[in-house]
This record gives structure tokens, C-alpha cells and sequence, in this order.
């Protein structure tokens, strides 16, 4: 009988501590968008998401950003294909979301994402 309340004990801390293990999107690096605009494209994504997520009651725990292929120039400044992984947290546990992104980036260096959401609305 204290075997079985041993184990059940010992088993609970274990799930315990796998539930809260950090959330770490997988990301897939495609060359071709150099390290800075991936960085100026994951700043702007940080904006997008702390604004849903504080409309969602949640906040932004991680966001993860990389390469996802070819940026290309434009007229008005450049695109670049962005993996961005974002772990957002709230009261039932945490939630993690990623995709590929166009980020664009004008001649001044702001980055501006597609809002995708509420264009779907």
C-alpha cells in the first residue's frame, strides 16, 4: 500500500514537472533573409501578439523568429518570408503558435505583418 502511494506521489510530481516545462516552437531555417530584418520582422511580430494577447487575457511568454526563404525588394522597400513561433500563456496553460509570415519592410526600416485575422473577419 506505501508502494502505491509512493509511486501515484512520485508519478504526480513527474507530470507535474513535465507541464511545466518550457514550450519551444520547432522552427525550420530557410536561407535567404538576412539576421537583422528577421530581427526587425520578430520585433514587429512581438507588437502584433502582446496586442492579441492582452485582447485574448493572456501574454506573450516567447517569441521565436527565423529565416523562411528569398526576401525580395520592392519598390517601396522589402519582403521577406519570416517563420515566427509565439508561446502565448494564460490561466489554463500555455499555447503555442507559429507560421510563416511577409514581412514588409520600407526604407525607413519599419516592419509592418499582415493582420490575417482581421482580414478573415
Amino acid at each position: 500500500m506505501l508502494w502505491v502511494i509512493l509511486l501515484l506521489g512520485a508519478a504526480g510530481m513527474a507530470g507535474g514537472y513535465a507541464a511545466e516545462r518550457a514550450i519551444i516552437p520547432k522552427l525550420q531555417y530557410r536561407p535567404g533573409t538576412p539576421n537583422e530584418v528577421v530581427e526587425t520582422c520578430r520585433q514587429a511580430a512581438i507588437a502584433a501578439a502582446s496586442t492579441h494577447a492582452s485582447e485574448m487575457g493572456a501574454q506573450v511568454t516567447r517569441v521565436d523568429a527565423t529565416s523562411a526563404g528569398e526576401i525580395r525588394r520592392t519598390r517601396s522597400g522589402l519582403r521577406a518570408p519570416v517563420e515566427v513561433g509565439i508561446v502565448y500563456s494564460r490561466l489554463g496553460g500555455r499555447e503555442a503558435r507559429q507560421g510563416i509570415i511577409e514581412c514588409r519592410v520600407d526604407r525607413r526600416g519599419q516592419a509592418t505583418i499582415a493582420d490575417l485575422a482581421a482580414a478573415a473577419r
